[in-house]
C-alpha cells in the first residue's frame, strides 16, 4: 500500500492546520514533502472527527519505516493533497447478493401487485419498511431496495448516523447508474455490520461498516470497463475492482483505489 503525493504538502502529526503545528515549533510535528512522493504505508484509513471541522478531510496513516532524520511513523495528510494506493493482503472479500425482488421480473417490473415484503425495523426511519421498498421515494424512487443495502434484511444499521449514509450512498448509486446509461445495476455487498464483515473477508475498516460502500455489476458491461468509466465520475473516495464486481465508496479525505487478490490487475489511476 502506498500515500502518493500529489501537491506539496505536510505530513502532520495531528489533523489541524500545518500554521498551528508550525507555531508550537516542536520535532515531528509537521514534515513537508513534496508532490510526487511516494511512500510505502502499512495501514490507512479517512480521520473522521468533528463533522464541522474540515479536519475531516484528512487521512491518517502509517508508514513501513520512518523518513529520512525523523522517527515518527503515523502521519496524517490534508486529502485534497494525496491519493491513497493498495489494500490490505488479506481484503478478498466473498459476498453473496440478496434474493432478488419479487417486484422484479429478470430487469423488468413484474405485472404482479407490488409486494414489498417483510417489514424490518431501520434507526432513524420512524415506521417499519419493507425490504423491497425503495430506500426512498423522493423526489423520485430510488432504484435500490433495502434489501439489496442490507442483505434481505438480516443486516440491519447499527445506528441512525449509518442509516443516513446508505441514503445518501443510494442518492448517488442513482447518478452513477444515470453515468452508465440507466442499465440494471446488481448489488452484491451492501451494508455490512462488523460480523458480517468479519465473515465475508471484508478489510479491518471497511467503508461497508460505514455505510457508504457497495460493490456491483452492471448489466452488459464488463467491469473492468466499468472502473475505468467511473474514475472520472468518482474522483473522490473509493474505487476498486475484484473478481466480477467493482466497489465504490464516499469515504471522506483523499481518492483511493485498489484491485482485489483475485480480481483483474489495471491501471489505477
Amino acid at each position: 500500500m502506498k500515500v502518493i503525493v500529489t501537491k506539496d504538502t505536510f505530513f502532520k502529526a495531528l489533523p489541524v492546520q500545518a500554521a498551528t503545528l508550525h507555531s508550537k515549533n516542536l520535532p515531528d510535528q509537521l514534515v513537508k514533502v513534496s508532490a510526487g512522493t511516494s511512500l510505502e504505508v502499512v495501514d490507512y484509513l479517512p480521520y473522521e472527527g468533528n463533522k464541522e471541522s474540515s479536519a475531516d478531510d484528512h487521512v491518517f496513516f502509517q508508514l513501513t519505516e520512518p523518513m529520512k532524520g525523523h522517527k515518527a511513523i503515523r502521519w496524517f495528510v490534508y486529502g485534497l493533497h494525496a491519493q491513497m494506493e493498495g489494500t490490505e493482503p488479506d481484503n478478498d472479500p466473498k459476498d453473496e447478493p440478496a434474493p432478488p425482488s419479487p417486484n422484479l421480473d429478470g430487469d423488468k417490473p413484474s405485472t404482479k401487485p407490488i409486494d414489498f415484503g417483510p417489514k424490518i425495523s431501520i434507526p432513524g426511519i420512524s415506521r417499519p419498511v419493507g425490504i423491497y421498498e425503495p430506500v426512498y421515494f423522493e423526489p423520485t424512487v430510488c432504484n435500490f431496495t433495502w434489501s439489496e443495502m442490507t442483505k434481505g434484511g438480516t443486516r440491519i444499521p447499527v445506528n441512525a448516523n449509518v442509516t443516513v449514509r446508505i441514503v445518501k450512498l443510494c442518492k448517488y448509486l442513482d447518478e452513477v447508474r444515470t453515468f452508465l446509461g440507466n442499465k440494471p445495476m446488481r448489488i452484491t455487498s451492501g451494508y455490512r455490520d462488523p460480523v458480517s464483515n468479519r465473515r465475508v473477508g471484508g478489510a479491518r475498516s471497511s467503508r461497508h461498516m460505514a455505510g457508504d460502500a457497495v460493490d456491483f455489476w452492471v448489466k452488459d458491461m464488463d467491469v473492468v470497463d466499468v472502473f475505468h468509466k467511473l474514475k472520472s465520475f468518482h474522483p473522490k473516495g473509493g474505487l476498486a475492482v475484484g473478481n466480477g464486481f467493482v466497489h465504490l465508496d464516499m469515504r471522506p479525505g483523499a481518492a483511493a483505489r485498489w484491485t482485489y487478490p483475485r480480481g483483474p490487475r489495471v491501471s489505477l489511476w
